[in-house]
């Protein structure tokens, strides 16, 4: 349990910072602070190999699905952007974050395909509500469109998510830090 409300913590710290970093139009320090709890996540963790793997194939995914959703104009970020075509770096950082929880504080949801489904169509759009709230994102077709359409991509995407997790198995079962 211990474990678990660590890795909370430490994604929900960077998840704000990385937020309220783009929002003020300085993505770099807030991607700077996600990398360092990802760090600090990936030096505490018993089993590093399948969190690396986890950060890896999540952090790319959640990268190349934000970005499709930006170039169709779902949302559209405040700042960091490298390149007209791809999400910004934090953005990847961020789902980087994201990764670190599958195997601990949301070891609970394996395997519950369904249970995920529903959290990622309430979860998802929540979380980009907060953030639009916060000025790191912008719905240029309005609120409501917007959410109906990440609803939607969080209910196929959450699941899909867990699956990645699911193969990048613990030898142990449930994430434990070292600590």
């Amino acid at each position: 349990m211990r474990d678990r409300l660590i890795n909370f913590v430490l994604y929900q710290t960077g998840w704000l910072i990385i937020v309220i970093s783009a929002a003020k139009k300085r993505p770099w320090l807030g991607s700077a602070a996600g990398l360092f709890l990802i760090a600090v996540h990936l030096v505490l963790a018993r089993e590093r190999k399948p969190e690396a793997l986890n950060i890896l194939w999540i952090g790319l995914l959640g990268t190349f699905v934000d970005t499709i959703q930006a170039f169709f104009g779902v949302f559209v970020f405040e700042s960091g952007y490298w390149s007209f075509w791809i999400a910004p770096f934090w953005i990847t950082v961020m789902w980087m974050q994201f990764a670190t929880l599958f195997h601990f504080a949301l070891s609970w949801l394996t395997g519950r395909y369904i249970l995920a489904a529903v959290l990622g169509f309430m979860g998802g759009p929540a979380a980009f509500l907060t953030g639009q709230r916060l000025g790191g994102v912008i719905f240029p077709y309005g609120t409501i469109y917007s959410l109906k359409v990440l609803a939607l991509v969080w209910a196929v995407l959450l699941p899909v998510v867990l699956w990645i997790s699911g193969r990048n198995r613990l030898s142990a079962g449930e994430g434990q830090y070292r600590i």
